[in-house]
């Protein structure tokens, strides 16, 4: 099967009447297209398999991370346990609950950067092919202006995919936190709630270990996403200053009447 049997064409071809055939030089064009594709490539699309070629390199560290956070935040629950300190456990529920929804944001943005979802809104919300479009874009355009001479106009969106190694030691703190307030818990009290013995200072250090995780992973969201916006303003902008190069003598009879003090300044300095 090929990329052809997938159109469904399936009409006498005599009814044409010649329509179908294409002329010597049209032959020639096609002969020369730059379509030029590998053989998998080639059976993937034939075969309707063009899928599975990204990942979120984070995936395993992230669906771990959600157990650890989740499974805290529920430990540390004054309704289904009794603490020594129910303030300090509320306050230390409440964080893991508002990591819970950075955690699902940054999954959904490194979903996104890394091609295995498309962003829903890429007016304000990076995915791969968006940024590396922009990207590249702005790359010769820095290169040119600022004398820019590294790839950070494109690495600028994608940061959030290059910290795997501070994630991985997120990874082992979260799980013995984790483990540290499992093991707090003993026997029922009156009230028929599970005593968890966990010191006030136990739980400040796994309050803080939270906090510095969803900092990690808001901090790079958030840059990655303002690169982006402002990516995209600078390039918007450059399209805007870049029409007025090169000017034609009809372009310029309008600037003469629309053009303000500013332009003609400007124009008036072009080397």
């Amino acid at each position: 099967m090929g990329v052809y049997d997938r159109l469904g064409f399936n009409f006498d071809t005599t009814k044409f009447n010649g329509a179908d055939n294409l002329s010597t030089g049209t032959l020639n064009l096609l002969g020369a297209s730059t379509i030029n594709l590998s053989q998998w490539q080639e059976d993937d699309l034939a075969n309707a398999q063009v899928n599975g070629y990204y990942q979120n390199p984070h995936n395993d560290s992230l669906g771990a991370l959600a157990v650890f956070v989740t499974g805290i935040s529920l430990l540390a629950n004054t309704s289904n346990y009794e603490f020594d300190d129910a303030n300090t456990a509320n306050t230390l529920a409440n964080t893991a609950m508002s990591a819970q929804t950075s955690l699902l944001n940054f999954t959904y943005h490194t979903n996104n950067i890394s091609g295995v979802t498309r962003s829903s809104n890429t007016a304000m919300y990076p995915d791969l092919n968006t940024a590396l479009s922009i990207g590249r874009q702005l790359l010769k355009i820095t290169n040119k202006i600022d004398g820019v001479q590294n790839n950070t106009p494109i690495l600028g969106n994608f940061t959030s995919l290059y910290i795997a190694n501070d994630i991985s030691v997120f990874v082992e703190t979260l799980a013995n936190d984790f483990i540290t307030i499992s093991n707090s818990i003993s026997s029922n009290t009156d009230s028929g709630n599970a005593n968890n013995s966990i010191s006030n200072t136990t739980m400040n250090t796994i309050i803080s270990d939270i906090q510095s995780f969803q900092s990690l992973i808001d901090t790079r969201k958030d840059a990655d996403i303002a690169f982006y916006i402002n990516s995209d303003i600078v390039l918007r902008e450059y399209l805007t200053v870049s029409q007025f190069s090169n000017l034609g003598a009809t372009q310029n009879s309008l600037i003469k009447l629309i053009g303000t003090d500013k332009l003609k300044t400007d124009l008036g300095t072009t080397s």
